[in-house]
């Protein structure tokens, strides 16, 4: 079977199991592993009146916004940023990181997105590169090809260039300031940093021509990938939050379902290999345990695959 190529940055295990939301959930540790791009501009364009009723919506919230940067009302600023990200995520609840199913973590999240916002506007470090890549995003030159506006190669990636060095600053002083430090694990950098070009690339491909768009994708790493693996072996359970049916591995300790989006416990115990005595199930199923009784080493989740 062909399966598009998403490896666990925890475990190392192969997606083998259907999904259809952009973010990829591990089959067998359930980490928050990947994100898929093609997926992501499908939620986008699914509901063309949800996403006219966000972007008015959007406008309004800017307006707003603006009038606090002419007041600098950086208190104001930051409340609105969160009024604004939790409107996002609420209308699009397909694009909330699975790992941030938590009430408390989500809170935390929109206050962070908040800060760091209020800090960007009211004193951003890195303006000179901003500076830099809206200069040059002005210059992009639009031509019309077959009655579709189109941006010229040229211009437009000389633009791309600069935005992601800007970018890749902005993301290297987020994740090393202290206070953001728990952010790695909400939602490590590696996610954001493609999750955050995944929407980068999602408003500009329309305005692109066909060469240019897989142009972009791959100077971004989006372009599709598969790989042959073995049929796996599925089993059914129901979601005991939304008694949605959910396809999952027999060996599954926890399983995302993506029709509610929360984390269900499978397992909540394990016989060790050795002395066969019960051990609770560790939060990381990846990571080596010993057991409790005879302190063997169990991998939970690397000898299935």
């Amino acid at each position: 079977m062909k399966v598009k190529k998403f490896i666990c940055r925890n475990c190392g295990a192969p997606k083998v199991t259907p999904y259809t939301l952009p973010y990829i959930v591990c089959d067998y540790c359930n980490c928050f592993t990947d994100i898929d791009f093609a997926i992501g501009m499908d939620v986008w364009n699914k509901n063309p009146k949800r996403t006219n009723k966000y972007n008015k919506e959007k406008i309004k919230f800017e307006s707003q916004l603006a009038d606090l940067i002419k007041q600098k009302n950086k208190e104001g600023y930051y409340k609105m940023q969160i009024s604004y990200w939790d409107f996002y995520y609420k209308t699009f609840p397909e694009y909330l990181p699975p790992s941030l199913y938590k009430e408390e973590d989500y809170k935390l999240f929109l206050n962070i997105c908040a800060k760091t916002m209020s800090d960007y506007v009211f004193n951003n470090s890195l303006k000179h590169l901003e500076e830099d890549y809206t200069r040059l995003q002005e210059k992009v030159v639009y031509t019309s090809i077959k009655n579709k506006t189109v941006a010229e190669s040229t211009s437009f990636f000389k633009f791309f260039e600069s935005y992601l060095a800007y970018f890749k600053a902005s993301f290297s002083d987020f994740y090393n300031a202290p206070e953001n430090a728990i952010m790695q694990e909400l939602l490590p950098e590696e996610l954001q940093y493609k999750m955050k070009l995944s929407m980068f690339a999602q408003a500009w491909i329309p305005y692109l021509t066909e060469e240019d768009g897989k142009k972009l994708l791959d100077r971004l790493n989006f372009s599709n990938e598969y790989v042959e693996i073995n049929t796996p072996t599925l089993t059914s359970t129901q979601c005991p939050n939304c008694s949605v049916e959910l396809k999952i591995i027999p060996e599954s300790f926890k399983v995302y379902c993506e029709n509610c989006c929360t984390t269900q416990i499978l397992k909540t115990s394990y016989n060790c290999v050795s002395c066969g005595a019960l051990n609770p199930t560790p939060d990381n199923v990846a990571k080596p345990k010993p057991c409790v009784s005879c302190a063997t080493v169990n991998n939970l989740v690397l000898s299935h695959f």
